[in-house]
């Protein structure tokens, strides 16, 4: 468990707060045995704090199975552990790909969030700024933890009151 706090997993470095764990181990395979131990390689030492690991495997996943139901996911991981490690401009890269590739995906109002994060971490205050803009404009049916992020990496960003 994460200290002090009772929950168990890694810790966003950004935010401080714990990561959203929400991939489901138990969930249904996709049929393909090597793109699932693939992406359940990457989820592990990401949830493990080995980002540079999960950076490889997701990587190598998406390039390897770009059809596959869980690249939207991998994509998202793979921008987090980017993040965490302080690259920015490639976790921008990735994620805007992934988004512009996937925008009705569940995972896509997560993808943003990071998306804004990640250019607030290269420096690019404004468009982090409008990426934020755009994640209130998408997406009314925020749960309370995503609204109270979202309001944290604006501060963060000092982004100007809506």
């Amino acid at each position: 468990p994460l200290v002090g706090t009772g929950a168990a997993g890694g810790v966003d470095l950004v935010t401080g707060q714990p990561l959203d764990l929400g991939y489901d181990p138990r969930a249904p395979q996709t049929g393909d045995a090597n793109a699932d131990a693939q992406f359940r390689a990457g989820y592990e030492a990401l949830v493990g704090g080995d980002y540079e690991f999960a950076q490889e495997q997701f990587g190598q996943f998406i390039e390897l199975y770009p059809d596959n139901p869980q690249v939207t996911e991998a994509a998202n991981w793979l921008g987090e552990a980017l993040i965490q490690e302080g690259s920015y401009d490639q976790a921008a890269e990735v994620l805007l790909d992934a988004f512009q590739k996937h925008p009705e995906n569940p995972r896509a109002r997560d993808i943003l969030l990071k998306l804004g994060t990640a250019l607030a971490g290269a420096g690019e205050r404004e468009t982090a700024c409008r990426t934020f803009a755009e994640v209130d404009k998408r997406y009314t049916d925020l749960i309370p933890a995503f609204v109270t992020r979202l309001a944290e990496e604006k501060a963060k960003a000092e982004c100007p009151p809506a």
